[in-house]
């Protein structure tokens, strides 16, 4: 059996192992996908019994950013962006990828966007990938609001560096109009999100937090407002699919709206138990 799994820290909670136990046995794959929580200081510690024991993971916070000097090789979009969310263990060589960028792609695509102004909050990894996407896509304008402006002005470089013209904001500070609001932080899962995207002048929202039961606040406000959005599960479902097929290269079944119902079934079922 091939053991594949997702490591983070604290890792309270994953949709992960729903959505990639469900497409292994719609494969036929006997394989197994598990939950690490793994810190800070053992991610080396980590590596090396990855070598061993699995057979690919995903990355989550903190370590999309700091894992990337412990593989042996990324390759395309991890390697321009410096993060990775997804590994393949070639006979104990582990080489990252990043399946972000592709699902954050794919959702924007099929919603008609077309390199209009953007507004990003947040400035980790996962916002790296949405850069790059906003770049592919011909976006010539993002903002970056971040609690701290030196983060938001580090994402700026590497948005000027694939030829955006970029601003750094501070998190309190956001009075500009942005086509496209994209949350790329945890806020709005346990608190209201604190930006209105009415006052943004947002047509399209993209929400890459997620909750188990009911929607995020952002992904409230929109439906509110009768804002288009795209939430955070569809994400992970489009990112999740990328990285399957990595692992055991391409396939068309099951498609990304066949995984995303099945989800949804298994968190309407978590929500009437709890």
């Amino acid at each position: 059996m091939q053991v594949y799994s997702v490591i983070g820290y604290p890792l309270t909670y994953t949709l992960s192992p729903v959505i990639h136990n469900y497409v292994f046995k719609a494969l036929g794959k006997d394989a197994i996908y598990v939950p690490l929580k793994v810190s800070p200081g053992r991610l080396k510690h980590f590596i090396e019994f990855a070598r061993d024991a699995l057979s690919g993971f995903n990355v989550t916070m903190p370590h999309k950013v700091p894992i990337v000097d412990l593989l042996d090789d990324t390759v395309g979009a991890a390697r321009v962006l410096g993060s990775v969310n997804t590994v393949i263990n070639r006979d104990g060589e582990l080489i990252g990828y990043n399946t972000d960028y592709e699902a954050v792609k794919q959702a924007l695509m099929n919603r008609g966007y077309s390199g209009e102004d953007s507004l990003i909050i947040g400035a980790g990894g996962v916002a790296r990938a949405v850069v790059l996407a906003l770049a592919d896509l011909g976006c010539g304008r993002i903002y970056v609001a971040n609690r701290t402006v030196s983060k938001a002005e580090e994402l700026c470089s590497l948005a000027n560096s694939l030829g955006m013209d970029c601003k750094a904001l501070g998190i309190g500070n956001v009075s500009i109009k942005a086509w496209l609001l994209i949350n790329a932080t945890p806020l709005g899962i346990s608190e209201e999100f604190p930006i209105d995207p009415v006052r943004t002048g947002a047509n399209l929202i993209l929400d890459l937090a997620y909750t188990v039961n009911g929607d995020t606040s952002l992904i409230k406000l929109a439906k509110r407002h009768s804002i288009r959005y795209i939430d955070g599960l569809e994400i992970l479902v489009r990112q999740a699919l990328e990285a399957d097929k990595i692992w055991f290269g391409p396939f068309e079944k099951p498609t990304w709206n066949e995984v995303f119902s099945e989800l949804n079934k298994q968190c309407a079922l978590t929500s009437s138990l709890s």
